[in-house]
């Protein structure tokens, strides 16, 4: 006669997959007993007895090998690594968006250069409005005495 909360071979599988990549992610096993609980709807508690007592044993070279996924994972990357066609990819366009960046900056350079060129012509017109301005504002003030 079989319990009704005994264990099924596929709970055991879900709570090994489970504790397994918590653990290879960096997390931890509680959490681990607590998403399984959740999907068995079972008890944080139960998993974890469950995991200790019976599903551990039958996967310890497992839990070996994501404990030392995990610590891989941990470790700063050395440039040394083995490059796979993504990373290569990726830093290929990296530097496409770099030398993108420069042309950008070299166009934004150019429109300020004539933007200035052109303001030093407008304040040099400016310069002799004013001038004409002073003129003929002198010479209205002459023709008004003159009149007077």
């Amino acid at each position: 006669m079989m319990r009704q909360d005994a264990w099924t071979e596929e709970e055991d599988v879900l709570l090994a997959e489970t504790v397994l990549t918590f653990v290879r992610e960096g997390s931890t096993q509680l959490r681990a007993f607590e998403e399984v609980g959740k999907k068995l709807s079972r008890t944080a508690a139960a998993c974890g007895f469950r995991w200790n007592a019976y599903v551990r044993k039958k996967y310890e070279r497992e839990l070996e090998l994501a404990k030392q996924q995990r610590k891989k994972k941990k470790e700063p990357q050395s440039p040394e690594r083995d490059m796979t066609l993504q990373d290569v990819i990726s830093f290929l366009q990296t530097l496409q968006q770099r030398g993108e960046g420069k042309q950008e900056i070299e166009q934004l350079r150019q429109q300020i250069c004539t933007l200035q060129q052109e303001k030093e012509e407008l304040e040099k017109q400016l310069r002799a409005l004013q001038q004409e301005y002073k003129a003929i504002m002198h010479i209205l003030e002459r023709a008004r005495q003159l009149s007077v």
